[in-house]
């Protein structure tokens, strides 16, 4: 007989044997509703992960209060020196039909070594190595790595297939050198080499933090500066000095339009690093260049001023993020759950990842090998037979001005400026060197000069509303 078939076999008949004991440890009239009975597998209560684990089973608990047959919840932290198959064979003995956990990597990927668990496992971190697991184990995680696959996704099929010179269009990686952040820039660059992307890393020093600009701008020699007229006395010629002045801010107004829009040096910027950082990057980054990045790069809550001074200087940035985070109505987690929402980002994350990890661990523990919904985390799925890993595909959002809004992915891979703006600006730089080189033709209007400075002044505006701005005034 197949051994996956024979470890499958003695598995039913341990759960089986599991489940009767849970039976007798729930109360009777909840034991004709549900016999399950689910250990989490906590660290040691001195851990450092320790917080982590109880943040994650408030997510547990409350998912599991909710439900209309609610398990019995067995709480057991890891022993000083305990192993992993010893800790998996308390939860056994103790009537667990599955557990949920371990939460640390180092927990995670001793269990994932095991020839054989005593009862199946959804663990909540993925392995060091790419080991052979358990037949009973599957793993879960909150993964940075795989949010910035999502992202790289996104972005790639927001990128025009050529540039104006006929090639494809090249993409920046910027990144810190934390452990984390590296992890995530090599992701980032693995999945662009995947796709035959060009691109570049970038490291950031402190002294590329105190430049202006983190590119090198293309010089057109048919942009030149605008040759401004000299200002006339204001007090001898307070008309003139009016008329004139307003004329050479027109002109720098459409001068500095036509520079802000016009085609970067890298038409995409993959942020590796956290969301204080990325604030100082962004700004410093070209208009049409799209920013993107994984969770980290979430602020927190907009309705803080710290956070929401981080918004304005993040704006247009595409993220992934759980769809609990994104949907933080406190009135409607307090029905739901009867408990107010967690304070920090952190804890919310945690918090949904624990609901999801119980939704799982139920499915699981009736061995349903294929599995697939929407969650808190986003959409998960899992396969038994191709993977021991469950997929999740977090929510794609964009970061507004004092607030942080899901969007579809066909939303996000939209032009951050429509082809009308850019052709406005096109006409209007056109203008100007006609204007220059021929100064005795007929200026402008004062219906196209205000045209043309509304394009101008709609550069200041955040580029979905310039975009709006500028197609009402084409129109």
């Amino acid at each position: 007989m197949n051994t996956r078939l024979i470890v499958r076999y003695v598995s039913s008949a341990i759960l089986a044997s599991l489940s009767l004991c849970a039976t007798a440890q729930v109360p009777l009239g909840q034991a004709a509703q549900n016999s399950l009975t689910i250990a989490l597998l906590l660290p040691t209560n001195d851990s450092a992960f320790a917080q982590v684990a109880q943040a994650m089973s408030n997510g547990v608990i409350a998912a599991n209060s909710t439900s209309n047959t609610p398990a019995k919840i067995l709480l057991l932290p890891r022993k000083q020196g305990q192993t992993a198959l010893s800790h998996l064979q308390d939860a056994a003995l103790s009537g667990a039909s599955v557990a949920i956990g371990p939460i640390t990597r180092d927990e995670v990927d001793q269990v994932a070594q095991l020839e054989f668990l005593p009862l199946p496992v959804v663990s909540l971190n993925l392995p060091y190595h790419d080991v052979v697991a358990p037949e009973l184990m599957m793993s879960y995680s909150l993964s940075q790595e795989e949010e910035a696959r999502d992202i790289v996704k996104i972005a790639v099929g927001a990128l025009p297939e050529i540039d104006s010179k006929g090639e494809t269009p090249k993409v920046a990686i910027f990144e810190t050198k934390a452990p984390l952040e590296t992890r995530i820039g090599n992701i980032f660059a693995e999945e662009l080499e995947k796709a035959q992307v060009p691109f570049e890393r970038i490291v950031l020093t402190p002294e590329l933090l105190a430049q202006q600009k983190l590119y090198e701008e293309q010089i057109d020699p048919n942009d030149d500066m605008p040759e401004l007229e000299e200002l006339p006395d204001p007090v001898e010629d307070p008309y003139g000095y009016q008329r004139i002045r307003l004329k050479n801010k027109r002109l720098m107004q459409e001068y500095k339009a036509q520079q802000a829009f016009k085609e970067p040096p890298f038409y995409a910027a993959f942020l590796a690093m956290d969301a204080r950082t990325a604030a100082l990057v962004r700004p410093r980054l070209p208009r049409l260049t799209r920013v993107w990045g994984t969770s980290l790069l979430n602020p927190g809550d907009p309705t803080q001023s710290t956070a929401a001074s981080l918004t304005y200087d993040m704006q247009n940035v595409g993220i992934v993020e759980a769809p609990m985070v994104l949907h933080n109505n406190k009135e409607d987690f307090l029905e739901r759950f009867s408990m107010e929402m967690p304070t920090t980002l952190l804890e919310r994350r945690l918090f949904a990842f624990g609901v999801d990890a119980y939704r799982l661990a139920d499915q699981w523990a009736h061995w349903n090998t294929s599995i697939q919904f929407l969650g808190m985390t986003g959409h998960l799925s899992f396969d038994h037979a191709t993977s021991p890993v469950v997929e999740r595909h977090a929510q794609s959002a964009v970061i507004l001005s004092n607030q942080i809004k899901a969007r579809s992915v066909e939303h996000l891979q939209k032009p951050l400026v429509s082809p009308e703006v850019l052709e406005e600006i096109r006409k209007a730089a056109q203008a100007q060197r006609q204007q220059q080189e021929n100064p005795e033709a007929q200026e402008p209007t004062s219906g196209e000069n205000a045209e043309m400075s509304s394009v101008a002044i709609s550069t200041e505006k955040t580029p979905e509303t310039a975009s709006q701005s500028a197609q009402g005034t084409a129109q």
